[in-house]
């Protein structure tokens, strides 16, 4: 007897059941925005098994870029200023600014003139003895990483005072 060779519907759901269980396994490992499943999800399926597989994953909420952004703002809001959190949120992490606005209103408030201290306890800056050009430095990194002018000059004169 000749095997019967799968027919286009069942090559089409075997495919999206696929997908279906490859998002689990990348979200069980860590979770990902819906951006960066997608991307990984691309590389091996079609675009319906795509769409298929990141709708079953929200629909049990496994995706949830809501809650992703508030867990990374949270994490990484206290060790980088807001502004550089919230720029890898909407440009790496492909984050909408709608979603955006909605988790800074859950997420835990970020002291950045705290991790101001915090860096200069780290990098053994102080200001009372420092000289202009070591100052100017760590002015100069801060900025890079995105902390406000006046509260790096805030926390470099109240320190030094």
């Amino acid at each position: 007897m000749r095997q019967r060779q799968p027919g286009k519907a069942e090559e089409k759901s075997g495919d999206i059941k696929r997908a279906r269980h490859r998002a689990l396994h990348i979200l069980e490992r860590s979770d990902r925005t819906e951006k960066e499943l997608r991307a990984k999800l691309e590389q091996n399926y079609k675009p319906e098994a795509v769409e298929d597989a990141v709708a079953y994953v929200k629909k049990y909420r496994y995706l949830d870029d809501v809650r992703y952004t508030v867990n990374y703002l949270n994490s990484r809001g206290r060790v980088k200023s807001r502004r550089q959190v919230e720029q890898e949120l909407l440009y790496k992490k492909g984050i909408s600014k709608e979603i955006l606005e909605e988790a800074l209103q859950e997420a835990e408030p970020q002291d950045e003139r705290e991790q101001i201290r915090r860096w200069m306890e780290k990098k053994q800056i102080h200001p009372e003895t420092a000289s202009q050009d070591e100052l100017r430095k760590f002015y100069l990194f801060l900025m890079r990483r995105g902390f406000r002018s006046e509260d790096i000059l805030s926390e470099i004169r109240v320190t030094a005072s």
